[in-house]
Parts: C-alpha cells; sequence; structure tokens
C-alpha cells in the first residue's frame, strides 16, 4: 500500500487540532515512541506524534490523514508485546494516553463510563474507594483500558471472568472517515443487528479508534483464600489443575509454573514464595489457585473440599494463603516473572498461545523436547485454567544471527503444534507483527480474506494500524 508523507502544511493543521504543544515531529520524538515493550517485533520512527485530548480532535485528525493517505497508529501506554502499536510504515502515532477521564460510575446499574487512556491501575484504585471492582487482570497495571480493549487482554480472572470482550458493555469510536459511531448496548441482553462492537474489541486499532468504554462491574472481594499446590511433575501439576477446574468450586485462578521457572524467579528476586523443594523433595510444579466469596466462613467450606480433592491429587503439600501480606507477596511474584526473564537477559523470544487445557501437557511437552533441541533456555509459567501458556526463550551465548535463527525454527514448531492441537496462537497479546506469518495457518485463506474485506468495509483507505494482524 502506498501512502503519502506528511507535509509542512499537514503538520500545521494537527497542530491546530491537537494544540502544537500535544504534536510531536523530528528530533523531538523520543525513542520510546519507536517501538512498544517487545523491541524485538520491529521499531520505526514516526513522522509526528500527537496527543489527542477529546474524541473532537480524534475525530478531525482521522479525517485528515485519511484524506491525506497518512497511516495513523494508535498507542496508548505502549506496553504492548506484539508490536502492534508501532508505526510500521511511518505517518502518525495518535496517542490516547491523555484522553484519561473517569466520566462516570454508575453504582446501581454496576458500570463505569472511561476514556481509552485511563490505566488499570487508575481505574483499580478508583473502584476500591467505592467497594467495586472491574475483574480483568491483565499483568501490566500502567496499560491502559484503551490498549486492553485493543488486544482483548487477558489475565490470571479471565478464567472466571472472561477477558476484556466479555467486561465491556458498549464503547463510543471513530471511524477512519471521521464519523462517530456508538456499538454495544447498556443493556445485558442486546440482539440488535450485528454485534459489530466486537469486531473492534481485539482489532488491535485497525478498524477504528476507540474513545469511550463502559465497563461491567462487580462488588468488591469480600473474602479471598488461595492456596500453593507444588507437585513432583508439571504432568500432575496440569492434571490437578483440570480437576480444580470441574470440581464446582469456582476457583478465580488456575496459575501454573515449572520448577525452572520457580528456581529462576526465586533467584531474580530473592523471594522465595513459590516453594522449590518440599520435605526434601524436588518440586517439579506449583499450582496457585484463588477464592473469592462472602464471607471466611464460604471460604472454610472451600478449603475443607480442597483439603479432601488434595487426597485425589496428591500434592506434596497445601500451603494455605489467607494472610493479606502474604497473599500480596504471592501476586506480587507472579506478576514479576515476566520482569524476571528482562533482568536476566534482554535478547529473548516469548510466545503466548493456548491450547484446550486437556492438551496442555502434550504441548508443553514438544515445547519441552523443541527447546532442547536447539540450544535454548525455556521457562514456562501460565493459565492453566484456560490454557494459556507464557513460553520464554533465551541463549546469551550464540550471535544475534544464530539466536535469531534458533528462535524462529522454535516459533515455528511451537505455532504448529498449537495449531495441530486446535489452540490460539495469540491468547492475550494480539497479533500485531509478531505472529502475522501464524494467523493464516491458524484461520485459513477463507476467514483471513473476510478479515480483509471487513477492514475494507471499515477504513477504505487503509490508513488504519497498517502492517498489524495481516
Amino acid at each position: 500500500m502506498d501512502y503519502n508523507k506528511l507535509t509542512p502544511e499537514t503538520l500545521s493543521e494537527l497542530s491546530r487540532i491537537a494544540g502544537a504543544e500535544n504534536v510531536l515531529s523530528g528530533q523531538s520524538i523520543g525513542a520510546d515512541m519507536c517501538h512498544d515493550e517487545r523491541p524485538l517485533y520491529g521499531t520505526a520512527v514516526p513522522e509526528a506524534v500527537v496527543y489527542v485530548q477529546d474524541e473532537e480532535q480524534v475525530s478531525e485528525l482521522l479525517r485528515l490523514c485519511s484524506a491525506a493517505r497518512l497511516p495513523v497508529t494508535v498507542r496508548g501506554a505502549g506496553t504492548g508485546l506484539a508490536g502492534g502499536a508501532v508505526a510500521a510504515e511511518g505517518g502518525i502515532v495518535l496517542c490516547t494516553a491523555r484522553m484519561n477521564r473517569i466520566i462516570s460510575c454508575d453504582e446501581e446499574e454496576m458500570s463505569v463510563l472511561v476514556q481509552p487512556g485511563v490505566t488499570l491501575m487508575e481505574l483499580n484504585e478508583y473502584l476500591a474507594e467505592r467497594g467495586l471492582r472491574y475483574t480483568p487482570d491483565p499483568g501490566e497495571k500502567t496499560a491502559t483500558i484503551g490498549g486492553n480493549a485493543a488486544t482483548n487482554a487477558g489475565g490470571p480472572n479471565a478464567f472466571k471472568y472472561g477477558s476484556t470482550r466479555d467486561n465491556v458493555l458498549s464503547v463510543r469510536a471513530v471511524l477512519p472517515s471521521g464519523e462517530v459511531v456508538q456499538l454495544g448496548c447498556d443493556v445485558r441482553k442486546c440482539n440488535d443487528g450485528y454485534n459489530l462492537m466486537q469486531l473492534l474489541l481485539g482489532s488491535e486499532g485497525t478498524l477504528a479508534v476507540i474513545t469511550e468504554l463502559k465497563l461491567k462491574l462487580r462488588p468488591a472481594v469480600k473474602a479471598q483464600m488461595g492456596f500453593i499446590l507444588p507437585f513432583d511433575s508439571l504432568e500432575s501439576c496440569l492434571s490437578a489443575a483440570g480437576r480444580l477446574a470441574n470440581s464446582g468450586l469456582s476457583p478465580e485462578t488456575l496459575e501454573f509454573m515449572d520448577d525452572d521457572m520457580i528456581a529462576f524467579s526465586s533467584s531474580v528476586s530473592g523471594s522465595a514464595v513459590f516453594p522449590a523443594e518440599m520435605g526434601g523433595e524436588h518440586v517439579g510444579a506449583v499450582l496457585y489457585t484463588n477464592f473469592a466469596g462472602e464471607s471466611d466462613e464460604e471460604l472454610e467450606a472451600v478449603m475443607e473440599k480442597v483439603a479432601e480433592l488434595s487426597e485425589e491429587l496428591m500434592p506434596l503439600d497445601v500451603l494455605v494463603v489467607d494472610d493479606p501480606t502474604l497473599r500480596r507477596n504471592v501476586e506480587e511474584a507472579h506478576e514479576a516473572l515476566h520482569m524476571c526473564v528482562e533482568t536476566r537477559t534482554k535478547r529473548f523470544d516469548e510466545s503466548n498461545a493456548a491450547v484446550p487445557p486437556a492438551k496442555l501437557a502434550e504441548y508443553i511437552g514438544e515445547l519441552r523436547a523443541c527447546a532442547e533441541e536447539l540450544g535454548l533456555t525455556l521457562h514456562l509459567f501460565g493459565h492453566a485454567g484456560d490454557g494459556n501458556v507464557h513460553a520464554y526463550v533465551y541463549n546469551d551465548e550464540v550471535s544475534d544471527e544464530e539466536f535469531t535463527s534458533r528462535t524462529e525454527a522454535f516459533m515455528e514448531r511451537n505455532y504448529r503444534k498449537c495449531i495441530e492441537l486446535g489452540g490460539a496462537v495469540s491468547a492475550e497479546h494480539g497479533i500485531g507483527r509478531g505472529k502475522k506469518r501464524y494467523l493464516g495457518e491458524k484461520v485459513g485463506d477463507g476467514c483471513l480474506a473476510l478479515m480483509r474485506s471487513i477492514k475494507r468495509a471499515f477504513d477504505p483507505e487503509q490508513i488504519l494500524n497498517p502492517g498489524k494482524i495481516f
């Protein structure tokens, strides 16, 4: 696709629309605007960065760029992990970080209306003061709600409450033409034609720019109890996760990590929250599960049931996490797993695929065999309840070229196995630039052609986030 370059006249128009203080160009564009948190998937310098303040500015900017055939890449906090917020074709980065108002909260309807630049951390703090919560919990709390919606972000709680798309009631968005549309409904049941809102959620900024989101809320948790279950092998850990998932106890989370990740995280963080050894026996993997209830008494009944199940599941021990400080330590240790890898090496690659939970052991067995054959160090953790695996590979002893060759071979086998097992090549992070070549193999030529036709219907000039998804 051929695009035009930014002219001085168009740059002047951008300054008029958003204010000169909100437009960066040339040397004033910082390096952080040229990549997301995974530079491995490419860096690119935009011709201008525009910090929009409101929906009217978004509309006017898109109308201008459509007429000028300038590509527009939407960006929130830049915390993505698939290269989705990189201006691959140059043009404009439209940054929504300053559209960060929490507009209103309806405690009776249990919903909150926000602009896309509100971060998950800001929203959580606001809702906690009102005895409410938004249940999606991606690991990066500085990510924006708009970015979460664009990638359909998940997290541990997705097992019980669903990913971002399951917790959005409605959105306002601006089409590339500048037209503003309201999608979704303010009621829980709505069958009014095609569900166009769901097309936007997970579309990675390729169809429209979201300017407002109405989110579904739940009451704040009154009581919590967690359990750390160490096992002698990863296989027994995953088997136990499946049993707990179908136990009727309704856990919020079912998280696992293998022995390499346990040892690795402990050595980096200095914290041994997740045990590497129990009673002199090596821990092959741990399962962490958390339950929420209306009262401590309700959770005591859960604890009794978990104790009964443990006789069948045969963990090496059952460690109860019922103290708020201990729970916070466990959560912080879990949230820091990604950072542990970054602390160890800056040259790594990660996949975030999902397979049917019953096929996790087979999938992980293939990953381990492949990493060993290719001479790559592999660390694993993930969301066992929904079959979502975070797999990190690295090797600091080979050249950059050799590392790239090995990781490409690993990812090829990884995603092929995932597809063979009926999985998803991207469970949470989006396709972006990093997984484009695997999407067609997963969905097939017919579906890929249909996706492209949807893209053309929303964006005839193909200006929004070109070079992503397909």
